[in-house]
């Protein structure tokens, strides 16, 4: 590819390099003259050259309003005493002119011995790198950013393809258009249709997808329109104005006008002429039939008998008073075995498994002290 070549071949090689007493800066750019909104990509290699010193890199582009950027690489060659850095950005100017790339640099120097301090510490113990940080001032790259031409809606190299389903239908039926556009570029979601007085327009948000990479950006967007209407109508001509930096030319995408037969229907074809349910006539019985067995219901409670609950209450009490009673009559430990496995209780799990490991086991525990488990 043209671009690939640009940036392997003709890209200047050390636009600006500068060499301090410990550190060598190379940045590489594949485009200065790019248009408005055309990936390039820079390479930035930062190279420790005094081995003396251990050193650290804090490296970045600054956040401007005249380029977005994405960093889509980075290697680290961390030899002791011989760091280097290489960064990878795709880089997008926003306007047209002179555009600066800014930079973000912080280096750190130390020495064996502070470095040995600091890792002398256990986890409980940690010590810290004592280290001198120093801002480094680099000078901005200048990019002569070309405007694009009128009307441009695109930027990059895209194709569009789309589908209607259908160019006849029925009356608030709806027909489907889907819609998808991609290629080499960057692109933002956005309508391709508005709504209209005509028919109705039934959509989510365009579908969008973007991937970074040395090349450029690759980017698709979908759209899935329903479009319904009660009478015949037209879908209007669809026309994107696009730009190809790589070839420098213009071109159109889109697709044309449709007309959509609507096939009326009949109001009093959908009218039905008998009542369902049917009319009511005279006494409406279900009803009455309904509201006294609510009656019947609320009178048979207020004259339920209390006392019945009280009784319930009192087996259940004496229930668990018999059950004690046998717990404390049992006087071996079969015998309290076999009372609580009758309650098949898992209250009494910890106590039935020390009676089997007595019982059947042959272990050494006293009946007292499982009754307390109890």
């Amino acid at each position: 590819m043209i671009y690939v070549k640009v940036f392997f071949i003709s890209m200047l090689f050390i636009v600006n390099i500068l060499c301090a007493e410990d550190v060598e800066y190379a940045f590489n750019i594949s485009n200065e003259k790019p248009y408005e909104q055309e990936a390039i990509f820079l390479e930035v290699n930062l190279t420790q050259v005094d081995v003396s010193k251990v050193m650290l890199f804090k490296f970045s582009l600054k956040e401007s309003e005249e380029y977005e950027f994405h960093q889509i690489g980075f290697k680290e060659h961390e030899k002791y005493h011989d760091l280097r850095h290489e960064y990878g950005y795709l880089i997008y100017p926003k306007k047209s002119g002179e555009v600066f790339l800014k930079f973000s640099m912080i280096k750190s120097s130390t020495d064996d011995d502070k470095v040995a301090y600091s890792i002398s510490g256990d986890r409980d113990n940690v010590k810290g790198l004592q280290k001198e940080d120093v801002v480094v001032e680099l000078k901005p790259l200048l990019l002569e950013v070309k405007p694009l031409p009128k009307a441009i809606d695109l930027v990059g190299d895209f194709t569009l393809i789309h589908t209607l389903d259908k160019k006849e239908t029925e009356a608030y039926d709806p027909v489907n258009l889907s819609v998808e556009l991609k290629g080499e570029g960057r692109l933002f979601p956005f309508e391709l249709l508005k709504e209209n007085e005509a028919y109705k327009i039934f959509t989510q948000s365009p579908k969008a997808k973007i991937f970074y990479s040395q090349k450029g950006s690759s980017s698709s967007l979908r759209w899935d329109y329903a479009i319904s209407a009660k009478e015949s109508f037209s879908l209007p001509k669809v026309n994107l104005k696009a730009f190809n930096p790589k070839t420098q030319k213009t071109y159109d995408l889109g697709f044309p006008a449709y007309f959509i037969k609507v096939n009326k229907v009949e109001v009093a074809s959908l009218l039905d002429k008998v009542d369902y349910p049917a009319k009511s006539k005279g006494i409406d019985w279900d009803f009455w039939s309904w509201f006294f067995s609510y009656v019947v219901v609320f009178v048979a409670g207020l004259l339920m008998p209390r006392n019945l609950f009280k009784r319930k209450k009192l087996r259940i009490e004496n229930r668990e008073d018999i059950l004690n009673e046998n717990i404390k009559l049992a006087k071996s430990h079969k015998a309290l075995l076999r009372v609580l496995l009758v309650e098949n209780d898992v209250r009494f799990s910890k106590a039935i498994k020390a009676l089997e490991g007595v019982v059947y086991n042959g272990e050494k525990v006293s009946l007292s002290k499982i009754k307390e488990l109890i």
